[in-house]
């Protein structure tokens, strides 16, 4: 013969405790998916904007690099408002991106063009954005400056 010496409310759950069990993590579960989504999304954003910086930089790098004397000057770095966006099309890790880069160089202080302001903004639109930065048409943009002093 076979003695069950558990009480009638030890035997386990019933199929209502079961089922809001199930609720409850589910519950936790969606919060925490959202936690997830929202860092998945902030990541992205880091990623956007360190690459847009990456872009300005290096196209900074390259006008440091024309001839800038107080005798003469590489027509790259010649006056301008902003130019027109020029896009560039980058494979990133979740798929192509298309940023727009655009620049404004001025000659600023006094005497002889002795110093260019170069202004770079590099710009990209991502779901969500509903402004358009007027440098660059696109909806996020970052700008990066400088100040060229003419070598003698």
């Amino acid at each position: 013969m076979f003695h069950n010496n558990l009480k009638e409310s030890e035997k386990g759950f019933s199929l209502v405790e079961l089922l809001v069990a199930m609720v409850i993590m589910m519950i936790i579960m969606l919060g925490l998916l959202s936690s997830v989504i929202s860092s998945i999304r902030a990541n992205t954003g880091n990623v956007m904007r360190e690459e847009a910086l990456r872009l300005a930089e290096d196209e900074l790098t390259r006008l440091r690099s024309l001839r800038f004397t107080s005798t003469g000057v590489d027509s790259g770095l010649a006056d301008t408002g902003w130019t027109t966006p020029a896009n560039w099309t980058v494979n990133m890790r979740a798929g192509t991106v298309t940023f727009s880069l655009s620049r404004q160089i001025a000659a600023i202080g006094g005497g002889a063009n002795q110093l260019r302001r170069i202004d770079v903004a590099v710009g990209w639109d991502e779901v969500g954005g509903t402004t358009t930065q007027t440098e660059t048409g696109r909806n996020y943009q970052v700008v990066m400056s400088t100040v060229l002093v003419a070598a003698s």
